[in-house]
């Protein structure tokens, strides 16, 4: 009977593949000998030994050894299938590495294999993994098909431009595992996971084997944002505002054209594509006025589910980030906003720390910028001027957006002032900066007009637009010579005094302007 248990294990040993043999007996054997060798040294009795016609019997030490065996036995099985089955687990193909070391790529792998992917327990806390979907493209024109060589020069090329953009060394702490995977229309094209570990977190792009070449950017850099934005960082993920990482993607797409994805097809080749970023954003604007920072800030489902609205707000926030990245010390100042992240409550408060020297809130930066995108809108205005953009602008020249508090202790809030109260109830030294600026917008918007009728025919103007000029036009009648006025050195007196001249100044200034007001915003 053991002569057959020996004779099965022998022929267990002999058909096991040469390679796992080689690879098992080369972990396995300082702790386990031979198993014939085992098998031998116990020394059992090949034939029954009988005593008075009794059962069979063995001596307890060689049922020990027995049971001693066959866990060793089981635990080596055991260890074999795991080796194979880690086999059977690879990707098809070998990592490949990207230049700068921060890229592991793995080719191919099965939809079943990652659904049923473990997530690795963090050490002395939870475990806490993301999920990022990134938007889809908005055409279906440049699909790439993705190999882990493309994929690793593309990452390098994305990484290298956003650094350039960025104005930072490139110190990145920690690789990203990038995974290509076979298409499945269920599946987002792409994903990004982000998982948290014991040092810090760690993060994972997946892609679809063949994805839109702008999509594969999109999720490259908003991987490397999240990157550098949580360096060291032991807490909750700092996202990254979608505007910032919109903007980013479209200024290296405008300004390093399609060479970002390596490909030998003409549609990613085109050399006679301008390498200046304002066109790529008046592409995206199409002649429409950029976007509001308060929408920008906060965009809603139904801005990023539509796809006009949404090349609306991928242009104007690349507006704003190219005018950001000029602000600051010498144009750095848009890499320290994204290490501020790391050090901030939320992405505001270190948008207002890294430009503390420009703005003191949230509030300045929405003014200045209603200032920087009219002059864009009138630059790059289409031939079709829409009355309902000029009546905005007319809109938001007659309101103040103002901070109050209720009480003392109350928490501030936000009220639209009109412009006459502004004049008729402020100190000039708070109204003039308000005034200005109002007069600069009224000059954008007068040049848009004279440059329209320029190149029309009295007969085809819309009366709705003409009139819309016209008030422009009233409008900078009134507060042109109020500003000349008031600025002038003579009429300044000491604090305490008022000029008469001054009062009938402001009286009549104001009745003009709430006449204006009535006419285009109705009664208060």
């Amino acid at each position: 009977m053991w002569a057959e248990v020996q004779d099965f294990c022998s022929k267990v040993l002999d058909s096991i593949s040469p390679i796992i043999a080689a690879r098992a007996t080369n972990r396995l054997q300082p702790a386990i000998p031979d198993l014939r060798v085992v098998l031998n040294r116990l020394r059992l009795p090949s034939r029954p030994h009988r005593e008075h016609g009794a059962l069979i019997q063995f001596s307890m030490r060689n049922v020990l050894k027995i049971f001693r065996w066959a866990w060793i036995l089981f635990f080596f099985c055991g260890g074999l299938h795991s080796q194979v089955e880690s086999r059977n687990r690879r990707p098809s193909s070998v990592p490949t590495r990207s230049r700068s070391g921060q890229f592991i790529v793995l080719g191919e792998s099965s939809i079943k294999e990652d659904l049923s992917r473990n997530s690795v327990l963090v050490p002395g806390g939870p475990q806490r993994t993301v999920s990022l979907t990134p938007l889809r493209p908005m055409d279906s024109q440049g699909i790439a098909n993705l190999t882990p060589a493309l994929l690793s020069v593309s990452c390098e090329r994305i990484k290298g431009e956003l650094l350039r953009v960025l104005k930072i060394e490139d110190r990145f702490n920690g690789s990203i595992v990038v995974r290509i995977l076979p298409e499945v229309s269920r599946l987002p094209p792409a994903r990004i996971f982000a998982t948290q570990y014991a040092d810090g977190w760690r993060y994972t792009l997946e892609f679809q084997e063949r994805v839109h070449w702008t999509l594969l950017v999109r999720t490259t850099v908003e991987a490397l944002l999240l990157e550098i934005a949580n360096r060291g960082n032991p807490n909750q993920l700092n996202p990254i505002p979608l505007w910032l990482s919109e903007g980013i993607t479209t200024l290296l797409i405008g300004e390093s054209s399609r060479e970002l994805v390596p490909q030998m097809n003409r549609e990613f080749k085109d050399l006679s594509r301008s390498m200046d970023p304002l066109v790529a954003i008046a592409a995206k604007t199409s002649g429409r006025s950029p976007l509001g920072f308060d929408v920008m800030a906060f965009p809603s489902d139904s801005l990023t589910s539509n796809t006009n609205q949404f090349q609306l707000f991928q242009g104007s926030s690349a507006l704003l980030v190219h005018h950001l990245r000029l602000l600051g010390r010498g144009g750095g100042s848009l890499g320290s906003l994204v290490f501020s992240f790391n050090q901030s409550l939320n992405w505001q408060t270190g948008f207002l720390k890294t430009y503390q020297a420009e703005f003191q809130s949230l509030l300045e930066v929405e003014k200045w910028w209603a200032v920087q995108a009219s002059a864009f809108y009138v630059q790059n205005a289409s031939r079709e001027i829409s009355t309902e953009t000029i009546d905005r602008f007319l809109r938001s020249i007659l309101q103040e957006n103002v901070e109050v508090a209720r009480s003392t202790n109350s928490p501030v809030g936000r009220r639209l002032l009109r412009l006459s109260d502004t004049i008729e109830q402020w100190p000039f030294a708070a109204q003039l900066p308000v005034v200005e600026r109002k007069m600069t917008q009224l000059r954008h918007l007068s040049v848009l007009g004279s440059r329209y009728f320029s190149r029309r025919n009295s007969a085809a103007v819309d009366p709705e637009l003409r009139t819309r000029f016209d008030q422009v036009r009233r409008l900078m009648d009134v507060l042109d010579p109020y500003l000349r006025e008031r600025s002038n050195s003579g009429n300044l007196v000491k604090r305490g005094d008022v000029d008469p001249r001054i009062r009938v100044l402001v009286q009549v200034t104001t009745e003009r302007l709430r006449l204006m007001e009535q006419e285009i915003l109705g009664s208060p």
